[in-house]
């Protein structure tokens, strides 16, 4: 068959007798009453040949939404997705583990003058030895079993990322493996992978036996380390540290973000914020909003934060008096600096990691101090009702500003740049001691004990703005004065 064309009722009868009636995508049998359509497993477009062991079976759900994957490729999208599913981290080894049921296996080998043997396959394979001019390290280059790969724990920390691996996937489906990927031999003779780890991975994917690799031998460890940090900080443009602490950047902004750290120069939240921009065609308040939510999303996410158990977005069970709302409003308004910032990713001016671990400890302190043992809705005795009034609408937008000013005195901050950014700094564990006594001050004082029976209070704390309720703490002189006990 040299051309694409429609196959006979005897050939998809041939199909189905080789597939037995079930859908090649996942397996499950296609139900009687529904209709059987036929795809190329390697698409016709691609080089597929159109013989009948090119053709599979799919039902019509997937076939609407196979798009222009191929069978294969589809087959093993769907498969990705399972296996990055729960929510943990996955690496090399597990990948494999998944594709072919064993990693780590121990590698026998001899070195001779010029060469390196290696037994496998009940065979021996000879490859000649290099020596780096600079360090003298030996290495091989050579085309190896999988299931002698393992994962370098030690020297590549960072699991797989679904999109990254997706997209090599794709790449190698039609491209040459221009480098290889970088191993060394552990102690144990096993050979453990460092660098090249998604490249691998994508290969094995797609039902690669063999991989191509560049060996070290013994290398020196702590100085093979920090030349892979290097490799992969300032000559790569995204460190090992920006790698993990913002994998959930990628996740938000997806595609964009991955284009965005392949551009060439520093990295920085402006320069997303220009990517977004001139590059994906987003307004400039799209941009920044989208730069914003991705800081909001690493400290609600931070397990560390335990207000973030009070929010209603994360526990629907019960009543909650937060909202992810309610905290833009407060917390991230005034205690972050706003996005985007010129400070390149990893510098010694970027403190975002220090501001957002600031925030959650702060934050940790509000939930400690205000509403563990308080909030009881199902209770809805006195203790709750304070901590009602104390996290109302229009209360907590004034008191979050009021702990704002008062530790930005506690902590000398004179200048405007200092105020605006108090958080933005390494701040000492010493200080939040200072910082919960801030907040015990403001929790404890009469304002929250009387209710007023006329109402007023209640409803001048529960109105959403912040001035209605700081002219209400400056008549009961709930001020910063009063809180630093001045």
């Amino acid at each position: 068959m040299t051309g694409k064309r429609q196959l006979s009722e005897t050939e998809k009868q041939k199909v189905l007798e080789q597939h037995e009636r079930r859908c090649f995508v996942d397996g499950e049998p296609i139900p009687e009453e529904e209709p059987i359509e036929f795809h190329h497993i390697k698409p016709f477009s691609s080089g597929g040949p159109t013989s009948l062991d090119n053709i599979a079976p799919v039902c019509k759900r997937h076939h609407r939404t196979i798009g222009t994957m191929s069978l294969q490729e589809y087959r093993d999208k769907i498969e990705l997705s399972r296996f990055f599913e729960g929510g943990e981290s996955k690496f090399l080894d597990d990948l494999i583990r998944h594709k072919k049921g064993q990693c780590g296996e121990r590698l026998n080998y001899e070195i001779k003058e010029g060469h390196i043997s290696l037994y496998y396959g009940d065979s021996k394979h000879d490859f000649p030895l290099y020596a780096c001019p600079t360090t003298k390290w030996g290495y091989f280059y050579g085309t190896l079993p999988v299931k002698y790969l393992g994962n370098d724990r030690e020297l590549q920390p960072r699991p797989l990322r679904e999109p990254n691996l997706w997209k090599l996937y794709r790449h190698f489906q039609i491209n040459t493996q221009i480098s290889p990927s970088i191993c060394r031999i552990d102690d144990n003779g096993t050979l453990v992978l460092f660098d090249g780890q998604h490249k691998a991975a994508a290969q094995i994917w797609a039902g690669r036996l063999m991989i191509e690799c560049k060996i070290y031998l013994n290398p020196d460890k702590r100085l093979l380390k920090e030349t892979n940090l290097d490799a992969h900080g300032p000559y790569r443009q995204m460190s090992f540290y920006s790698h993990e602490l913002m994998q959930k950047y990628a996740d938000i902004f997806g595609e964009d973000w991955i284009e965005y750290m392949d551009t060439a120069g520093e990295k920085s939240e402006s320069g997303f914020y220009n990517f977004l921009f001139h590059a994906k065609q987003k307004t400039w308040a799209q941009a920044k909003n989208e730069i914003a939510l991705a800081m909001y999303k690493e400290i609600v996410d931070d397990e560390a934060n335990k207000l973030s158990r009070y929010l209603s977005e994360k526990h629907r069970g019960r009543k909650q008096p937060l909202t992810f709302a309610r905290l833009k409003k407060t917390f991230f308004q005034h205690m972050l600096v706003s996005p985007p910032l010129e400070d390149e990713f990893e510098s010694d001016n970027d403190f975002r990691k220090d501001e957002r671990c600031n925030l959650v400890k702060l934050m940790t302190i509000i939930a400690e101090e205000g509403l563990e043992g308080k909030w009881a809705p199902e209770r809805a005795d006195a203790a709750h009702k304070k901590a009602e009034r104390i996290f109302s609408a229009g209360a907590i937008r004034a008191w979050v500003i009021l702990l704002r000013d008062a530790t930005n005195i506690h902590l000398k901050h004179y200048t405007d740049e200092e105020r605006d950014r108090f958080f933005y700094r390494v701040i000492q564990d010493e200080e939040f001691k200072y910082f919960r006594r801030f907040v015990n001050k403001i929790f404890d004082h009469k304002i929250w004990d009387d209710p007023d029976p006329s109402g007023e209070i209640a409803a001048r704390l529960s109105k959403d703005d912040a001035t209605t309720a700081k002219s209400l703490f400056d008549e009961k002189e709930l001020t910063v004065q009063w809180v630093l006990g001045t």
